[in-house]
């Protein structure tokens, strides 16, 4: 009965939030960024609680002015100054393990907030990215047209996956995928969701991007999601080896931000790369 109910709390919760996602990605602006750098800021604060579980000393202080920093150079530059300031993240990083006390390992710490602030800050900055495109390309938006940001993909290539994933290994699940990182995860369910993705991916060329061919729904459907599964496995992978079940509680039916965008993080930058390929 608990498991039927959180499905139902699942459900109810993405019915209410994709929606929402879609109207950022059609607006796009402001509100899209501001979204996503409070999603990426939100996250790195629960990786930090994660580090922490494992007695890790991550810099919260220095950590989350540089993912910030990340998020507004994609908005205003394009992410042109990402190498430094990831260069000063480094840096001022080491430089404070020099003069912090009682903190642990400065190797660990050192070395889990610079991962922190690649891992979601960069990653998650490519959605800004990705929702700022089609204003100055013509190879996806004619002039005087308008339509959906391709950081709609972003999110909807992993989350189908998921949910397809997800119904497809209650259903038919038996063989783990990889049970040392996530129990809960199939081959059947993998299989599900690779195919679940693909078809999505075809209704969306339909219906909001007339600009993918058959192949890149293929390859945007297959290859974004395995991206995705990646970034999921990782997740799972931080949370297992700190003994956490959810990053946070902060979704019902879903855990916390990173439990719910941890595949997103993954997905954006292989679907803004490839789109750059396509496109050049």
């Amino acid at each position: 009965m608990a498991a039927f109910a959180e499905t139902w709390i699942r459900i109810i919760v993405g019915a209410v939030f994709l929606p929402c996602i879609a109207y950022l990605c059609w607006t796009g602006g402001a509100g899209l960024y501001v979204f996503v750098t409070l999603v990426v800021l939100f996250g790195l604060r629960e990786y930090h609680g994660i580090a922490a579980a494992k007695d890790i000393g991550s810099n919260w202080y220095i950590g989350v002015p540089a993912a910030f920093l990340l998020c507004l150079d994609a908005w205003l530059e394009a992410g042109n100054h990402a190498p430094l300031i990831l260069t000063a993240l480094l840096v001022l990083t080491a430089a404070w393990e020099v003069f912090r006390k009682d903190a642990g390992s400065p190797f660990q710490n050192v070395a889990a907030t610079v991962f922190g602030v690649v891992y979601i800050g960069l990653l998650g900055s490519h959605l800004i990215l990705l929702g700022k495109w089609p204003a100055g390309d013509p190879a996806i938006v004619a002039e005087g047209e308008r339509i959906m940001a391709p950081a709609l993909l972003a999110f909807a290539i992993p989350w189908s996956y998921d949910a397809f994933a997800y119904f497809a290994g209650r259903l038919l699940g038996r063989r783990k995928l990889l049970p040392r990182v996530s129990a809960a995860k199939t081959v059947e369910g993998t299989i599900g969701g690779l195919i679940g993705a693909v078809a999505f991916m075809f209704g969306l060329r339909y219906a909001l991007f007339p600009f993918l061919s058959p192949l890149h729904c293929v390859v945007l459907g297959v290859a974004g999601s395995m991206a995705a599964q990646v970034g999921d496995l990782v997740e799972s992978l931080l949370k297992r080896d700190a003994g956490l079940k959810d990053s946070s509680r902060i979704i019902p039916g879903h855990g916390g931000i990173l439990d719910r965008f941890d595949s997103v993080f993954f997905a954006a930058p292989f679907v803004y790369y490839y789109l750059a390929c396509m496109t050049r």
